[in-house]
């Protein structure tokens, strides 16, 4: 799923746990973090927008570039899966729990939209998916449909998330109205 769409469904989910909303908001998009990290460096560091390769490759040859050096690092493919991992996940849960304990505060709130990350990424990644256990194994397991990808509906996918954050946002708001409208009596 877009990383903007984890935060957005962790934020509508956890929205009543204020105290943890933020924590479960930066871990519902902590997964996908190095993406946005590397994409700066290899912008940076990287030799891929130089006005040669604009000249030779266009714009759009020159951004497909720039996916592919990111996607292609060795550092991002560790760190994404990982960051991917119910394996390390479980880890690090282990480890809060044991110093935090089960109650939600910002730690198991970090940890829960972390959760909601992975699971929502196990069900929309199909060719794109991830060893679910790394480093541990290799198993991949295939989602049922794909966020991106028309051969796996992602087109559908895209569409029915796109109108049910439309939905989730004006109940939201109606709520808030009338909520204010509630206290203002």
């Amino acid at each position: 799923m877009n990383t903007l769409h984890h935060g957005f469904w962790t934020y509508v989910a956890l929205r009543k746990k204020k105290e943890a909303v933020p924590y479960a908001l930066v871990g519902s998009v902590f997964p996908d973090l190095i993406y946005y990290i590397m994409f700066f460096y290899i912008l940076i560091f990287g030799d891929i927008f130089t006005a040669n390769a604009i000249e030779e490759m266009g714009w759009a040859g020159v951004v497909h570039d720039l996916a592919h050096a990111l996607f292609a690092h060795p550092v991002v493919e560790v760190l994404r899966e990982a960051g991917h991992s119910i394996f390390i996940w479980g880890i690090v849960f282990a480890l809060v729990v044991y110093y935090k304990g089960w109650k939600m505060n910002k730690w198991t709130g970090f940890m829960y939209g972390w959760l909601g990350h992975v699971v929502i990424d196990l069900l929309t990644h199909v060719n794109d998916a991830i060893p679910i256990f790394y480093p541990v194994s290799d198993l991949i397991i295939r989602g049922p449909v794909s966020y991106w990808d028309r051969r796996h509906y992602g087109d559908i996918f895209s569409l029915v998330n796109g109108i049910l954050i439309g939905l989730a946002i004006i109940y939201l708001i109606i709520k808030k109205v009338n909520a204010s409208r509630k206290r203002s009596l």
